[in-house]
């Protein structure tokens, strides 16, 4: 039986801890130092060093700076400006044409680096000034903006997924293919919500469409093109794992961007080092944090115990479902995405796992909850990232704007939750 005392213990110094602004890393970590001494006595702190040190030799942890280094070499290297000018030759001319192109940018570029913020940094800075001069209205270009960023969350590499499969032992190629399908749908959506909701636009004084024009832009931009395809495909081939999968595409971003494209020079790679480094030790920092609570919370059996009641109280598996949901949304406008499911994950599997779900479908529908979190105030990180390319706007008109996006990624998450087979076709479950 789990003291009561322990576990008042636990939510004061978290609570207080997040309160007093102390960073999100140490917060977690302090309050799984402090539960472990309470529960068990100091000399049951060994548990520390040897979570650390298991953290830190999973093969999959080491994909994510690698990723994320992947990330800021093709940012600095402006890969996002040929992939929307290829987007732009096949559908600029529509209706809705510039939005749909934004979209067909940020998937393709939400497939290459796995981070919400760096595509809307990306992408945006290009595409929005494009649907600015369209006349689009900010809502739909806000809305397009953070939504199609935040698929970089969950199409393939997602640094989200990594991060579950190295908490609840699924395949990353699973989670990675499981994250396809949903995300094409979300991007389908906002396509079609620029085509019902952009202005008409005159193209009389635009030379008409080329074929063959489009088709050069095509070839031109084929190795960005190639990247993702290259990179993924080596995964569900079984060429090599996410974790080599990253390094190759470390390598290819090299070879596109300092010998092809020559965006990148070699007195760029120190400043591209430093900048993926303080990214990734920002982000291990925060893992090790949230790994040492997991370690107190197991030590203590909080998941096993609440795993035990759900089980056994009656409980319908779709209400504890909701409750999850739920959890996440709030949680949403308090916390980023990697302390929320570094916080959240290790007590709500044991419990998802004993209800039968399917632990690939369950991430897949956590991360539908985490793009909500990138895209709610007030710490919503692409609303941030959206204000440093809008440096004018005030961040109130950009929240206002943005909000109705939401129903897009609420939708997404209803259909898959009621259709599971969405999220796994690819997988073959």
């Amino acid at each position: 039986m789990i003291s009561t005392f322990v576990v008042v213990t636990l939510f004061t110094v978290l609570i207080g801890s997040l309160i007093a602004g102390v960073p999100i890393a140490f917060a977690l970590g302090l309050t799984g130092v402090v539960t472990i001494v309470t529960a068990s006595g100091p000399a049951f702190l060994v548990q520390v060093p040897l979570t650390v040190t298991r953290a830190l030799s999973d093969p999959v942890m080491l994909a994510m700076p690698l990723y994320i280094l992947m990330g800021e070499i093709l940012y600095r290297g402006r890969v996002g400006n040929q992939l929307f000018d290829v987007a732009s030759a096949w559908v600029g001319r529509l209706r809705g044409g510039t939005g749909v192109s934004a979209v067909m940018a940020f998937t393709f570029f939400a497939a290459i680096v796995g981070s919400s913020m760096a595509s809307v940094l990306t992408i945006g800075r290009i595409a929005l000034p494009e649907m600015e001069r369209a006349g689009y209205p900010k809502k739909l270009s806000y809305g397009l903006s953070v939504v199609g960023g935040s698929l970089g969350i969950l199409i393939p590499p997602s640094i989200p997924l990594i991060i579950y499969a190295s908490l609840t032992s699924a395949s990353p190629s699973q989670l990675f293919l499981a994250g396809i399908i949903p995300g094409l749908m979300i991007a389908g959506m906002l396509a079609l919500w620029s085509v019902f909701s952009a202005p008409k636009q005159d193209f009389s004084d635009m030379p008409a469409w080329s074929a063959k024009e489009a088709w050069g832009k095509t070839w031109a931009a084929l190795p960005d093109l190639a990247l993702p395809i290259i990179v993924l495909g080596g995964i569900y081939l079984g060429v090599y794992t996410p974790t080599e999968a990253a390094a190759v595409g470390v390598i290819l971003a090299l070879l596109l961007t300092m010998g092809l494209r020559r965006t990148i020079t070699i007195h760029d790679i120190l400043d591209v080092l430093i900048s993926a480094a303080r990214h990734s030790v920002a982000l291990l920092s925060i893992v090790i944090g949230a790994l040492i609570l997991g370690s107190a919370l197991t030590l203590i059996g909080l998941p096993q115990m609440l795993a035990g009641y759900v089980s056994t109280a009656g409980f319908e598996p779709w209400m504890v479902l909701l409750i999850m949901v739920i959890i996440w949304v709030i949680l949403g406008f308090f916390l980023e995405v990697i302390s929320i499911i570094l916080i959240t994950v290790p007590v709500f599997a044991p419990i998802a796992m004993a209800l039968g779900f399917d632990m690939v479908w369950f991430g897949i529908l956590m991360v539908l909850c985490m793009e909500m979190a990138v895209i709610t105030p007030p710490l919503g990180m692409n609303l941030f990232a959206l204000k440093a390319i809008l440096p004018d706007e005030r961040l109130e008109e950009i929240i206002r704007g943005t909000l109705p996006s939401l129903l897009v990624v609420l939708v997404a998450l209803l259909v898959v939750w009621n259709f599971p087979q969405v999220a796994l076709f690819l997988t073959g479950r």
